[in-house]
């Protein structure tokens, strides 16, 4: 396949994300990206959010190791074993400024929190901030 057939496939913008787990360990965080996915005769291709239209081949686009015969309706949970460049418990869900601004601002609140435990454990705006994390629960 040349790079230039990818400019014709139908990339659709989503948000890929993944609740990141320490082995032997509970949540630990967000991982959160925007990205361009299209099926390509049942391959996935991943593309960079950056990258404009024009700009989707070759060595730009990559294969995500995930095989569908048709790309399934947004959202999807990627489920399976085997390496992929997209790994498996990662949700693809559909673009929106206002999703990704959401999961981005938690994913930042989450990381501060875990500093703060971090760093701070017995602070009282730590106990206080878990105290209302609790009670929000």
């Amino acid at each position: 396949m040349y790079s230039s057939d990818y400019i014709g496939l139908d990339w659709q913008p989503v948000v890929l994300l993944k609740v990141i787990r320490f082995p032997f360990d509970d949540l630990c965080g967000l991982s959160l990206k925007r990205a361009y996915l299209a099926n390509d005769n049942g391959r996935i291709l991943y593309a960079d959010w950056t990258l404009d239209a024009t700009e989707r081949a070759e060595p730009l686009v990559f294969a995500t190791g995930w095989t569908f015969t048709s790309m399934p309706l947004l959202p999807f949970l990627l489920q399976g074993d085997g390496a992929k460049r997209v790994p498996a418990g990662t949700w693809v869900l559909p673009y929106k400024d206002s999703l990704y601004s959401l999961y981005s601002s938690a994913s930042a609140v989450l990381a501060r929190l875990f500093r703060q435990i971090d760093q701070h454990p017995t602070d009282p705006n730590t106990i206080t901030t878990l105290i209302r994390l609790t009670e929000s629960l």
